[in-house]
């Protein structure tokens, strides 16, 4: 086969060129023709969504030699030559029939409409608070870890279709703003003294009690062996838990969780003393883990390492629960147990007082907090308001705001406002992985204080951060996937 050779004086380029502008009399413009030679072409909904087109070069073109050709083809390309294609403007022509165009050129492998692309926006008015009637006692920390920005979010934010099992002193089944949060049980038969559904519980229609008669303090008073389905909460501590968690939000009554349609399990491992067993508390952990819990929220601790609750952990973690657990409240350096075990998302108390007499400090840890390296997450847990059973106002040291609303502060709650942002994360990408979703808040945690070892979790940015992935020429898709975010600076 004959060589091309390039007159002399003549640059290659000015072969292709005077190669091209020779074929122009036979090149096919119909939209029909350009279906078949390759170029994928991408528009808008309609023709008139773009004003320019951009082309990317078809295999073996240069960007240069495509925009020279285009032009000695007689179309209008914009000058900008740091883009890896050409963007070609429309003006007064039909788009489609221009795409058509460019595609039977045999120059471009795509051609697309260069639409705008705009900063997202969140979906709702972040600004409109929930119409919970105290929400305005809680509106400090909730704004501190950026939960009405998650909740905003237009897909997921609101713990929808999560299982959060409350390992503690029972739950208030009988409490207004944690009624529609419970998880029922329907797999068993009311109340016919039977394991229907072979959980290890018999008639456990609102989840479990294993607090043992021979370790329980007398005084609680209890008669029924474990386990069994009594799980109504006599101390408060664990339905102050279930609240901050998840109690319903926008319901005009009382407070809202940090997932507010969220689902909550009772499982009751503490007695009316507020204390329990390791033995007790590994065999509440394993039931949460069989009932299928997406987290589990252990607000007690201990400082022996204990087979018995290291196995249960592993067993629930095995079942893909997510463990968060209290790191303590003694203000020593170090966490304790079961927030010590490795996977468990360990939580200590933040919440200072500022100078100024303003909102408290969130990104410092609380005075009686534990703190340590092993920290995952600081989370508000000074002067929070939660729900308790009404009956206890005025004992057990509650402080009621009003009738089934009381203040607490403690590590033990700042590790359901983890759990409830874990929650919120798991409904807002519900494909992704749960390894996906702990990376993304561990990734955007707010900045650590110098003074401070831990960071205080951001809720509102790792909800709202943009995850794209992209498709094809043209296309695109958002919360495409990928990989998990690489591991958080120290």
């Amino acid at each position: 086969m004959g060589r091309l050779n390039a007159p002399r004086g003549l640059p290659r380029r000015g072969v292709l060129l005077l190669v091209l502008a020779a074929a122009i009399p036979w090149l096919h413009w119909s939209a029909g023709a350009a279906a078949g030679v390759g170029a994928e072409v991408t528009l808008g909904p309609t023709a008139s969504d773009s004003d320019f087109l951009y082309v990317q070069p078809a295999d073996g073109i240069s960007t240069v030699l495509l925009r020279d050709a285009l032009e000695q083809l007689g179309f209008e390309v914009d000058p900008d030559q740091r883009l890896e294609g050409a963007r070609v403007r429309v003006g007064t022509a039909d788009a489609r029939s221009l795409a058509a165009r460019l595609a039977g050129t045999h120059l471009a492998r795509s051609v697309e409409g260069d639409a705008v692309v705009r900063a997202t926006q969140l979906a709702g008015d972040v600004s409109t608070p929930p119409n919970d009637a105290l929400y305005g006692l809680q509106q400090d920390y909730l704004a501190a870890i950026g939960a009405p920005a998650a909740w905003a979010r237009e897909h997921g934010g609101s713990g929808e279709g999560v299982l959060i099992a409350v390992v503690d002193t029972g739950i208030d089944y009988n409490h207004n703003d944690l009624i529609p949060r419970l998880a029922i049980n329907f797999n068993d038969e009311f109340f016919d003294g039977r394991d229907n559904d072979r959980s290890g519980c018999p008639d456990d229609i609102v989840g479990c009690n294993f607090v043992s008669l021979s370790t329980a303090d007398p005084s609680c008073g209890y008669t029924a062996a474990p386990p069994n389905w009594r799980t109504l909460d006599d101390e408060g501590h664990g339905t102050f838990v279930a609240g901050v968690a998840a109690a319903t939000g926008d319901n005009e009554v009382g407070i809202t969780g940090v997932a507010p349609r969220a689902s909550l399990l009772p499982v009751k491992v503490l007695d009316c003393t507020a204390t329990g067993r390791i033995s007790d508390a590994a065999a509440g952990i394993r039931y949460a883990a069989d009932m299928h819990a997406d987290v589990i929220n252990i607000s007690f601790g201990t400082p022996n390492d204990s087979p018995a609750l290291r196995e249960a952990i592993e067993y629930a973690q095995a079942r893909g629960a997510i463990v968060v657990a209290s790191a303590g409240n003694d203000g020593s350096r170090g966490i304790t147990y079961p927030a010590a075990y490795p996977g468990v998302i360990s939580v200590a108390a933040s919440g200072v007082a500022t100078a100024e007499g303003g909102p408290l400090e969130y990104r410092r840890a609380a005075a009686f907090a534990r703190f340590g390296l092993g920290i995952d997450y600081l989370a508000p847990g000074v002067d929070l308001v939660s729900t308790i059973p009404e009956r206890l106002c005025g004992t057990n040291q509650w402080d009621c705001v009003e009738p089934g609303y009381a203040r607490g502060t403690g590590s033990s709650f700042a590790t359901p406002v983890v759990a409830g942002a874990i929650a919120v994360m798991l409904s807002t990408y519900p494909h992704q992985s749960t390894d996906f979703v702990l990376g993304l808040l561990q990734n955007t945690r707010r900045e650590r204080l110098p003074d401070q070892l831990s960071h205080l979790i951001d809720l509102g940015a790792a909800a709202t951060r943009e995850i794209v992935t992209a498709g094809a020429p043209g296309t695109s898709r958002d919360a495409g996937g990928g990989a998990p975010p690489g591991p958080a600076a120290p």
